[in-house]
């Protein structure tokens, strides 16, 4: 069992290799600061990405954006996950020439089940970045890293594009309507930790409050209002568990009027007290 997160990167070692059992996110909702791509080699668990659920077994291949929300649950004692975690700044470089669409796809299916001969080349892919992560004395280590980052991007994209549909059914929506709904994800997560309203979402998007809540229901069939009350409680449980920070503190950087205000939201959508919650995660 490890205690490390094994997906830290740094201004030096902006690309690593390894195998983990993962264990540092079980129970544990925690940020990733570095990106990563994961792909399950034995044993399984439940996972969340963001507000994103799914189970992780043999072969799944999950793909996180720098910045996302990763816990596991109801992991089993053989778990094992092969990964290449990647830097924000080595990311934006190797996806800088990304339709947006791209993006679109992997924040709507981060965790995907790939054919058997998208699994053979997976577990290529993985040889070969590895190969090229121990190989620290070649003069173009860096250059040969950022284009396999790009490639296994555009391979993940290709076929989310082209398996993705079997595997779910997608909510029928106009165009207009998805483009309305991913600019209203982008905007929950930038601005959730001091907007709780669905009418500031709808006045940036110029759109009312109703037409927005009928687009987030044909998506991800739930009201608007519990799509931001989601993500708000996410980030107050990454605090309770990542920092030492009281429960004032807390209420004061998400912009409650107090502490016993933010008790009352966190328990009403999770059924316990933040102080509860935190000392069942320690």
């Amino acid at each position: 069992m490890s205690s490390i997160n094994p997906i830290i990167t740094t201004a030096e070692e902006q690309f690593v290799v390894g195998e983990s059992d993962f264990s540092f996110f079980g129970n544990y909702a925690t940020r990733c600061e570095s990106g990563a791509v994961l792909f399950c080699r034995d044993g399984s668990a439940e996972a969340t990405v963001n507000q994103y659920q799914g189970t992780i077994r043999r072969n799944t291949l999950i793909l996180l954006l720098p910045g996302s929300v990763l816990m596991l649950t109801d992991r089993t004692d053989d778990f094992r996950v092969t990964f290449c975690a990647f830097s924000r700044d080595l990311f934006t470089e190797a996806a800088g020439r990304l339709e947006p669409a791209f993006f679109r796809a992997l924040r709507d299916r981060p965790i995907s089940y790939p054919p058997v001969r998208i699994v053979e080349g997976a577990a290529i892919w993985f040889q070969m970045a590895a190969y090229t992560y121990r190989d620290r004395g070649n003069m173009f280590r860096n250059t040969i890293i950022k284009n396999r980052l790009q490639n296994v991007l555009l391979e993940i994209y290709d076929k989310l594009q082209r398996f993705a549909s079997r595997q779910h059914r997608m909510p029928v929506t106009t165009t207009r309507q998805t483009e309305l709904f991913h600019r209203f994800v982008a905007l929950v997560h930038e601005h959730c930790t001091s907007q709780r309203e669905v009418t500031f979402y709808a006045d940036k998007l110029c759109i009312s409050t109703r037409y927005l809540s009928t687009i987030v229901r044909s998506v991800v069939h739930s009201s608007a209002k519990e799509f931001i009350d989601r993500s708000v409680v996410l980030e107050i449980k990454i605090l309770l568990q990542s920092t030492d920070l009281s429960v004032q503190e807390i209420a004061y950087r998400l912009h409650f009027p107090d502490q016993s205000y933010l008790g009352r939201y966190f328990r009403k959508h999770t059924g316990e007290s933040p102080t509860e919650y935190r000392n069942t995660k320690k």
